[in-house]
């Protein structure tokens, strides 16, 4: 029955960390979505900017006004390289979180198992007790009346 109980215990302190790992899990996947919704928004921002800038073109473009588009492009460039760079990290983390995760979960669910296995098994070593008593008791109560 101690057994049962430091069981018990672990299975509390292992469904404590994965409650842990799973606000983690959490947590890094609100960051790569942020880093997802960063990327997309790059991207429209790309596709206003070349448009505007086709539109300038056919309207005729004075050399100051192409070499600020140029500025923004490159501009626009090095932010859409480090904004790629932050989400394949952020994959990467939620990657290695949600193993993490996975992995404490099972470990949750085989100390769980074990233990309801060995309350059953308690159970159904009190209710054969128990029934022994009974036994016992009625074979009592037949030797007292034929004795």
């Amino acid at each position: 029955m101690a057994f049962f109980f430091s069981l018990e215990f672990l299975l509390r302190l292992r469904s404590s960390q994965e409650r842990q790992e799973q606000a983690r899990l959490q947590h890094v996947a609100q960051r790569m979505h942020t880093a997802q919704a960063r990327c997309v928004s790059l991207a429209n921002e790309r596709v206003e900017l070349e448009n505007k800038f086709r539109v300038e073109l056919e309207a005729g473009m004075a050399a100051s006004e192409m070499y600020v588009h140029l500025a923004a492009r490159s501009g626009l460039d090095t932010t859409e390289a480090e904004a790629k760079r932050a989400l394949a990290e952020a994959r990467k983390r939620w990657n290695e979180q949600r193993a993490k995760f996975l992995q404490t979960r099972r470990d949750r669910e085989v100390i769980s198992s074990i233990r309801d296995r060995q309350h059953q098994e308690y159970i159904i070593q009190q209710e054969r007790r128990e029934q022994q008593q009974i036994d016992d008791l009625f074979a009592m109560r037949r030797i007292n009346q034929n004795g």
